[in-house]
């Protein structure tokens, strides 16, 4: 399984803030550190020999809940969260369903982040909207 490390987050946060707009402060936007380090360190981490997040749905959530709900950047929690979760899924293989719309996927993430959501409700969300991912989804555009 293919993990993000604590730079890649921190290159869709910069990246995020300089396409889309926000407050970026040199040199990595960090408002909250320690809860990245922790992020990192946590997705794969085993419980007596258990995988703490043992499904695909189970990691991907904790990525977008943590960046989210623990303010890690001064600026784009939000968009790092969600595309930090959505890479994740792409690396090993998954995506989420075509017919999870802007609009659905947006009302979700402020959803998270006014705090109606809860890890176990994001894990369950994104166990019923990913699937595995179509190579084919780019030949169908064309």
């Amino acid at each position: 399984m293919r993990f993000l490390t604590k730079a890649e987050i921190i290159f869709l946060n910069k990246n995020n803030v300089q396409r889309f707009g926000g407050n970026f402060v040199p040199p990595s936007n960090l408002l909250n550190e320690n809860p990245l380090d922790y992020l990192v360190e946590i997705v794969n981490s085993e419980y007596f020999g258990q995988k703490l997040y043992p499904e695909i749905y189970d990691i991907a959530a904790v990525y977008l809940f943590n960046i989210i709900c623990n303010h890690v950047f001064t600026d784009g929690n939000k968009r790092a969260g969600l595309d930090s979760c959505l890479l994740f899924l792409n690396f090993n293989g998954y995506q989420l369903q075509d017919k999870i719309t802007n609009e659905i996927l947006t009302d979700f993430i402020l959803s998270v982040a006014s705090g109606h959501e809860t890890l176990e409700s994001v894990q369950g969300w994104l166990k019923l909207h990913i699937e595995v991912l179509n190579f084919n989804t780019q030949n169908k555009q064309e």
